[in-house]
């Protein structure tokens, strides 16, 4: 059984991709201020800005990496949306209120009130570094999903989803990103049910047949696995040993809260979801709605990783399933079997979902790079346009920018990592000390300039160092930049008397 891609099928997937445009087009209208530009006048419905934060935030790296990880270990990760909303609840409590207080454009103003222009300055081009490699990584994770089941050469997959979504975001600023994300959720998840259901009807429906599988894999070498056994079971979801180098259930928790906190709370990317929303109530609902949400989310990805392991292991023997043996990459397993597994009319239902999942992310991120770009470093060093049509004018030439840079960093990425090992080596080195930043403003009246740079820059350093020279496992990366960046700029805050405080910049 193979999926050929039909006109039929191409023509809905080109139809979704002007849907995209045209939502794009259609808020470009009322495109008149910089705030209705970058934060959709501060009035989005907390349910749209949910939804979102969670569309914005699942990117190609989660669409196929989620797969590859059950096949490559098993469902240890997924007890991670056990402490999201004690991450949303912190987040609510320790940064909303500032927030909506002082109607900010970036997260990175509070720290100008509480430590300077440099630490400002400094934590915004941290982020800019951050948030562009993510992007990279993600669209090309996306690009390697067009390349193989479409047979397009990898730099047309990379300039037909960059290219396209940067349109739209260009044209129509965080309107057309928030409502586009709506759409491109239930879009993805979609994709994702295309393959539960492909797979369900392979096995007649029954559903116990594929956990046991799953559960009990036979013991031989498989391809996926480099020729190692699939004896160990894919489900098992708890490992409460201390481990460093394994991925644990501890592990999981502390990685899952603090990536949560750091990325809600010092992402310019959520934040700036979360800022459309306007008042405080409604900023800390969408917070709080979209930690809940995830829990179901979560489980269709993982249920999507079970189901594609049960199927592998049930046919690769089975006459007419010789493709299934032809999987060597389980970071590709998503394509692998849209390519060869799914009839044409699910296959494309699949790949949408994939340019759903790449364009919600990717136009989030651009939106907010620009913002950070504009109002971090052009207004604030440059001042103020002396126009809202200049203002906006010069946002959309700053995402125009973003989105030619990232497709080309994109082009350069590669390595045989899983996406997720991949994203957490390019992330780690900044969203590890920017956290950290944040933490010792609002957690010691003793932190000083010096010790919020000084202290990011050594948590950058040990979060470089531990991937290539230490055994732990990847989810360990951010929690040991967040740490020693935390603890390094508090010790080396005592090389200066303790800074004068303004009672806003505590709060």
């Amino acid at each position: 059984m193979h999926a050929s891609f039909s006109l039929v099928d191409y023509v809905l997937l080109i139809a979704y991709v002007l849907t995209s445009l045209a939502v794009g087009l259609w808020f470009a209208r009322s495109q008149k201020s910089v705030e209705g530009y970058f934060l959709a006048g501060r009035s989005a419905p907390w349910w749209v800005v949910a939804i979102s934060l969670i569309s914005s935030d699942t990117s190609a790296i989660s669409y196929m990496g989620v797969a590859a990880l059950v096949f490559m270990g098993d469902l240890q990760l997924f007890p991670a949306a056990i402490a999201l909303p004690f991450g949303a609840l912190f987040v609510a409590y320790a940064f909303v209120p500032f927030l909506a207080r002082h109607k900010v454009f970036t997260i990175y103003e509070y720290l100008e009130h509480r430590f300077s222009l440099q630490v400002r300055t400094f934590a915004s081009a941290l982020f800019i570094l951050m948030r562009g490699t993510h992007l990279a990584v993600a669209l090309y994770a996306a690009g390697l999903a067009l390349s193989q089941v479409m047979g397009l050469p990898m730099w047309i997959s990379l300039a037909t989803l960059g290219g396209l979504t940067t349109l739209y975001t260009v044209l129509g600023g965080m309107k057309a990103v928030l409502w586009t994300d709506v759409m491109q959720f239930f879009v993805m998840m979609i994709g994702l049910v295309a393959i539960l259901i492909g797979v369900s009807t392979a096995f007649g429906w029954d559903l116990s047949a594929i956990w046991n599988l799953a559960s009990h894999p036979p013991s031989e070498s498989v391809p996926w696995l480099d020729g190692k056994s699939s004896a160990a079971s894919h489900t098992r979801m708890f490992d409460f040993s201390f481990s460093p180098a394994a991925m644990t259930f501890w592990a999981v928790i502390i990685n899952s809260f603090l990536t949560f906190v750091g990325s809600y709370g010092s992402d310019q990317v959520l934040v700036q979801r979360y800022l459309s929303a306007g008042s405080k109530k409604s900023m800390a609902a969408s917070l709080i709605g979209a930690s809940l949400l995830t829990v179901p989310v979560n489980l269709i990805f993982f249920a999507t990783g079970v189901f594609l392991v049960a199927f592998y292991y049930r046919f690769l023997h089975v006459p007419g399933h010789e493709w299934v043996g032809g999987l060597t990459d389980a970071n590709r397993v998503i394509t692998h079997f849209i390519s060869n597994g799914l009839p044409g009319k699910l296959g494309a239902i699949v790949i949408a979902g994939l340019f759903a999942g790449t364009m919600s992310s990717f136009s989030a991120g651009l939106n907010s790079l620009s913002t950070a770009t504009y109002i971090d470093f052009v207004t604030r060093f440059g001042g103020p346009a002396r126009s809202e049509r200049q203002g906006v004018a010069r946002a959309k030439l700053l995402t125009l920018f973003w989105g030619v840079a990232i497709v080309l960093v994109a082009a350069l990425i590669g390595g045989s990592d899983s996406i997720f090992a991949i994203g957490a080596k390019v992330i780690g080195p900044f969203s590890g000390p920017l956290l950290g930043i944040f933490l010792l403003g609002m957690l010691s009246r003793r932190a000083n300039n010096v010790g919020a740079i000084a202290g990011a820059i050594v948590g950058a350093a040990a979060t470089v160092y531990v991937p290539y020279c230490t055994p732990i496992h990847w989810l360990w990366y951010v929690v040991v930049g967040r740490m020693v960046g935390f603890s390094a700029g508090y010790v080396l805050s005592f090389l200066q008397p303790a800074p004068v405080l303004r009672a806003e910049a505590s709060a």
